[in-house]
């Protein structure tokens, strides 16, 4: 299983990448987080892969979090000197379900443009 890290500054398609090709081959990975900032970019490269293993192979994705103490080497400590607790997402392959009958599948996404509250 592989295990990628995420950081506030990680490249969201990148990660979307890794995330996608790991789960076609292994059907499994890991990725590990500090902080809020990598927390947003981790689950929106999650978002992105999950897009890119729907449109290539019928493909779904399932994210289960968890908590996990960081090693001491690998990020610096709190100011206080406690030790760090990272988010780690385990992802997994997951078959795309049919909808049940009767259920109106969600509407496509759509561009957002600005709105102007003035306008009616």
């Amino acid at each position: 299983m592989q295990a990628l890290k995420a950081s506030s500054s990680t490249v969201i398609q990148k990660l979307a990448g890794s995330i996608a090709i790991n789960i076609r081959n292994e059907g499994i990975v890991t990725v590990t987080v500090v902080g809020a900032s990598a927390l947003n970019q981790a689950l929106k490269g999650c978002i992105v892969a999950r897009r890119f293993l729907k449109d290539d192979g019928n493909m779904d994705i399932v994210i289960q979090p968890s908590f996990v103490p960081i090693a001491s080497g690998e990020v610096p400590t709190s100011t206080d000197g406690t030790a760090v607790t990272g988010i780690q997402l385990l992802i997994k392959r997951a078959p795309i379900e049919p909808l049940p009958e009767g259920v109106v599948p969600p509407a496509p996404m759509e561009s957002h443009s600005p709105v102007d509250p003035t306008a009616r």
